[in-house]
């Protein structure tokens, strides 16, 4: 990518990107979109035992990410769903399947073969053109111009709605879908083809977007685009990222956004619903950031490793010639400020923080794994997690006021996010800014009361400015913190109180339950497992500790007992070996494909490693 297009894609996410997409489609991808429309009495229905998540549950007007899949779970196709609004006002009902256009006539021809209920399927593609709207200021800028939705905002919509628009000046049978392309809010409007109306209603908008500062593309420009935010964005494509039979759905992670597990009987359902019980996949789609970029993120080597790199679909080597999975999608990526690419590893090698030593078609190039995305942003929350994240990120790479500067920005879009706070505090005290450290975990404490670990920090720091009053208040503050008993300076009232007598009593009862189950069978993972949480509710946590890494050794495979055994080893100050355990268990979440606590021992490794280095 060019110097001025890394300035469209950083603009691109700062404000947003318009583009008014009529009859010559020349930008190929997710530039170039078409649509399945299924009606029909017996549509909802149909549809319901064909895709793999929820169709007949979805009210007018709402929709999801859906896929088809094969009778063995292979991908077909991955599109978004949308059930029309105004439905329940047709003789039948109507559902729209969005995806790049090219893929329409092998997705209707695939459905085709099993539609034996009282249901159309139309290619109706070259009966709309598109006016496509990603980004922050996507939401307002369709208000603005559009018009209101009614008594909700248009921001106050989750992803793959569908809303009729009815306003003078725009045909009749207007739509716009809520549907991020980007990892940014994003909207897409359909526009039924009509004689110059989409010519005045893109020159209408298109100037109303340069206004606002929205970055404006068409044709191969809006193509390139919108690849790079789409792989930011950890968003797969078919033929890039995936070929149709090829690899079964979780394989790509995407299960929680594209599988309704309580939904009842799909085609493909008993082999995806085999690999969630039973195991994970024996490969996953990951992340490579290529290291040398981090540290030298304006050299031309960018290119370089961009050239050298295999091809998609291509054996993913290491440096031995072990071949370790497939690489997929790549590009220069300016929010990472590095290549990145998307890479199918196998079991051994997919653990997020993983250093591979990748060959290319000359050269060795070292790269780390991560969880995908590589960035998502679709609303002040997510987005705050993003420059979060970051943060950490660029706080490895000793650019510490970078990184303050990103979680202060992450602060202002969610004043609530505690590990932001945390994180904030933690780099401010080894800055030896101790008072602001103070001031940040005191405004933590506020939102996250029960949490001990604020005390330990503002103990410490305390220390650190010679306040040994504080220091030792902060200190029994963190040691009772686990009942409720003190909440401030003064005595805690009779209401905390009783909950505290409540809770502890409740830990009592649950650590004897699982003595007696115990006594029965010493290695009941379980029990184990239990015990150690009710022995940390109770302040006792290296007896906390010790049931966990028992629990660990009857049940090595539970990546929920590593995350609560880190946890109980940071409290004690065993930072080394807390990062061990955040390891393997990382190295049994990654192989299962646990990925909410994976991706929590990913941040607790990068935190501390980076903070035990200073």
């Amino acid at each position: 990518m060019t110097q001025n297009n890394d300035e469209h894609i950083r603009l691109a996410r700062s404000v947003g990107l318009f583009a008014s997409i009529g009859a010559q489609r020349d930008g190929g991808g997710l530039a170039d979109l078409g649509i399945l429309q299924v009606s029909g009495p017996d549509a909802a229905k149909f549809l319901q035992g064909q895709l793999t998540n929820e169709v007949e549950a979805l009210k007018a007007g709402e929709g999801n990410l859906n896929a088809r899949v094969t009778r063995t779970g292979t991908l077909t196709r991955i599109f978004s769903l949308h059930r029309m609004a105004g439905a329940e006002a047709r003789p039948t009902d109507l559902f729209w399947l969005v995806l790049e256009r090219d893929g329409v006539p092998g997705l209707k021809e695939d459905l085709d073969k099993f539609c034996f209920d009282d249901a159309q399927l139309q290619d109706v593609s070259e009966r709309y053109d598109w006016i496509l709207l990603q980004g922050p200021k996507a939401p307002a800028f369709v208000e603005d111009v559009f018009g209101k939705l009614g008594s909700e905002s248009w921001s106050d919509l989750s992803e793959y709605h569908a809303r009729a628009l009815e306003k003078p000046g725009l045909p009749p049978g207007t739509l716009v879908l809520s549907r991020s392309l980007t990892g940014d809010a994003g909207f897409l409007i359909a526009i039924p083809r009509e004689a110059e109306m989409l010519d005045l209603i893109a020159e209408r908008s298109g100037e109303a977007a340069q206004s606002q500062g929205l970055v404006t593309a068409s044709g191969a420009q809006l193509g390139a685009l919108l690849e790079v935010l789409r792989i930011e964005a950890g968003i797969v494509r078919r033929g890039m990222d995936y070929l149709e039979g090829q690899r079964v759905l979780p394989e790509t992670g995407l299960e929680q956004q594209l599988v309704s597990y309580t939904k009842g009987c799909y085609l493909g359902q008993e082999v995806i619903a085999r690999i969630r019980t039973y195991g994970s996949a024996p490969s996953a789609l990951r992340g490579l950031v290529f290291e040398s970029q981090i540290r030298n993120p304006k050299s031309e080597i960018k290119n370089e490793v961009l050239g050298d790199l295999p091809e998609p679909g291509a054996s993913l080597l290491l440096e031995s010639g072990q071949k370790v999975g497939e690489i997929a999608s790549r590009t220069i990526s300016p929010v990472m400020e590095a290549l990145v690419a998307f890479a199918y590893l196998g079991r051994q090698h997919r653990t997020p923080g993983a250093a591979l030593r990748i060959k290319g078609k000359t050269k060795i190039w070292p790269a780390r794994v991560v969880l995908l995305p590589f960035y998502r942003a679709a609303d002040r929350q997510s987005r705050a997690r993003f420059l979060h994240d970051k943060a950490v990120r660029v706080f490895s790479e000793n650019r510490d006021d970078e990184a303050i500067q990103l979680l202060v920005e992450a602060l202002r879009q969610d004043p609530k996010l505690a590990d932001a706070y945390e994180a904030l505090g933690v780099i401010l005290g080894r800055s030896a800014r101790f008072e602001e450290a103070i001031d940040i975990f005191k405004r933590l404490e506020e939102i996250a009361p029960n949490e001990t670990m604020v005390h330990t920090n503002l103990s410490l720091f305390y220390m650190k400015i010679g306040n040994k009053e504080k220091a030792e208040l902060e200190k029994a503050k963190a040691a009772s913190k686990a009942f409720g008993m003190i909440t401030n300076e003064a005595e805690a009232g009779q209401r905390a109180e009783a909950e505290a007598v409540q809770r502890r009593a409740e830990a009592e009862r649950k650590l004897a339950m699982f003595k007696e189950v115990l006594e029965i069978d010493a290695e009941d993972p379980v029990a184990l497992f239990g015990m150690g949480n009710a022995l940390l509710q109770l302040d006792h946590t290296a007896e906390a500790v010790a049931a966990y890494e028992k629990a660990c050794a009857a049940q090595k495979d539970n990546s929920a007992v590593y995350a609560a055994w880190g946890k109980a080893l940071e409290a004690l100050k065993r930072t080394k070996d807390a990062i061990a355990v955040y390891r393997q268990g990382m190295e049994v979440a990654s192989k299962k494909g646990d990925l909410m606590p994976l991706k929590e021992m990913e941040h607790r490794v990068l935190l501390l490693e980076t903070v035990a280095k200073r």
